[in-house]
């Protein structure tokens, strides 16, 4: 395995330890740089054996406040000792200067790094990377600054993480013997933008922006997402955005906070939903009427043909028949993924669990699979039937009847997406997308085909016209290393 395929592994493995301590407001003092912890750990694995040695340490995420690594020093840290020759190995964490995970286990040993060959601390290699590269703390994931050291091909490498003057995830590495630098490299985004296929030619405008929805009405286009998208974040510059000539100019949208989903009725009326509340009729000239605002963040929503409007948030759904003019509330009976509501104004949930549960007035009933062994991918609801992505098929049932009828489908499909009439299926990132006939329920088409290198969150057909909504991908790419 090469050198930055280990360093990469080792850091998502170690980084996704869960916060060890989870409170708010304490003081900076109870910080402490990599040496130190280890200092801390060593003691407490000498106890266990005398013959431990060190193999791995690396700072922990945590919303404790503090400097977040900003000086070097963090509130929380993990460490593996192994006792050579063995297969004994013990997890040591530490919070606040204190042992607060201690877990002995047996696991084949990573390489041992030496005490002696520690010459850097987690501050020193900090101020290397802030004088050489600028390096800014990290935001939205690995929050601040964060640190790791391995044995990497037999070199002891210590690495600090943060982001670059881009806002790029980064991380710098340095050998602790000699203090040289051995690699620096950044996350770069690619690819990104609104896709047209029209006629067998494809257009791509908004070239590097995340668009995460796309909507199309009889002659107006709306798209959503962030103009200035990070790896870990399609917030911080959000937009929408209306075009009334099929994409060839744009005005851009006023909402109070990014958009997560929007839709026209069937008069052309155009809603949108944010991160809490719901909105009805916005135009290039009006804001619109707010139609919901709730406590808590928006997880998911649903319309129907004929405009009734559910929405989950907090373990309830708000769901309406009236367009927004009243509302009613359903409790979630477990976690769910998706709600849906039909014409008729019937629920139904998709669980964590992947079940499927139609709400009537007894409660929610589980809808029994057509197969005993089938796990469904994803559902949707149109025209008061129910569709049900299976592994290679899509199973079909009348709401509230329970005959079941199927259309066949490429079996790496794993996502539908409902657009008022229209129905479509994706590939595994988007590599294809399908258009699903559901008035005659014959065999879908394959729309459009996208190869490699493409993040589809969205899809629409207006006239003859494929739009499709995508987002930059991100890779490892080398920065340059300045010469002594």
């Amino acid at each position: 395995m090469s050198f930055l395929k280990k360093v990469s592994c080792l850091f998502v493995i170690f980084l996704v330890f869960i916060n060890l301590i989870g409170h708010e407001g304490i003081a900076s003092d109870g910080e402490i740089t990599l040496k130190e912890a280890i200092d801390i750990g060593f003691e407490k694995a000498k106890e266990w054996n005398v013959n431990a040695t060190l193999t791995r340490v690396n700072s922990v995420d945590e919303t404790m406040g503090g400097s977040r690594g900003e000086t070097g020093k963090r509130f929380v840290w993990t460490m593996i000792f192994i006792v050579p020759g063995t297969d004994d190995y013990v997890l040591i964490g530490i919070s606040e200067k204190k042992i607060t995970v201690f877990e002995p286990s047996k696991q084949t040993p990573d390489p041992a790094i030496h005490y002696d060959d520690i010459k850097l601390d987690s501050s020193d290699v900090l101020q290397l990377a802030k004088d050489k590269y600028g390096l800014n703390p990290g935001k939205d994931w690995a929050t601040g600054y964060h640190f790791t050291l391995d044995n990497i091909d037999g070199m002891p490498i210590l690495t600090v993480f943060g982001n670059d003057q881009d806002s790029r995830f980064t991380r710098i590495s340095f050998n602790t013997q000699d203090g040289d630098m051995v690699s620096a490299i950044h996350k770069l985004p690619y690819g990104g933008g609104l896709l047209s296929k029209h006629n067998g030619t494809d257009n791509l405008t908004k070239k590097g922006m995340a668009i995460t929805g796309v909507v199309a009405g009889n002659n107006k286009l709306v798209v959503w997402g962030d103009k200035k998208p990070t790896q870990f974040s399609v917030t911080k510059q959000p937009f929408i955005e209306w075009s009334p000539n099929n994409g060839e100019t744009w005005t851009e949208l006023q909402a109070n906070n990014y958009v997560t989903h929007a839709w026209f009725d069937s008069n052309e009326q155009l809603y949108v939903a944010t991160e809490k509340e719901v909105w009805a009729g916005l135009t290039t000239k009006r804001k619109g009427t707010k139609i919901l605002s709730l406590n808590h963040r928006i997880e998911n929503v649903d319309y129907s043909i004929n405009n009734h409007i559910a929405v989950l948030s907090n373990g309830k759904i708000y769901h309406t028949t009236t367009r927004g003019e009243s509302w009613e509330q359903a409790i979630v009976p477990k976690p769910i993924y998706a709600v849906q509501i039909s014409d008729n104004g019937d629920l139904v949930i998709f669980t964590e669990e992947r079940k499927i549960f139609l709400k009537t007035n007894d409660g929610w009933n589980e809808i029994t699979m057509p197969n005993s062994n089938d796990v469904p991918q994803d559902m949707k609801v149109m025209n008061n039937k129910l569709f049900i992505l299976m592994e290679s098929e899509i199973w079909i049932q009348d709401l509230p009847d329970e005959t079941w009828r199927k259309i066949q489908v490429d079996k790496m499909m794993v996502k539908l997406i409902k657009k008022g009439e229209k129905l479509f299926g994706i590939k595994h990132r988007g590599e294809a997308i399908y258009s699903i006939n559901v008035k005659d329920e014959s065999k879908s088409e394959k729309v459009f085909d996208a190869g490699d290198f493409i993040v589809v969150y969205d899809v629409d057909i207006m006239g003859d016209t494929l739009w499709v909504a995508t987002a930059p991908d991100y890779s490892w790419e080398d920065m340059p290393i300045p010469q002594r």
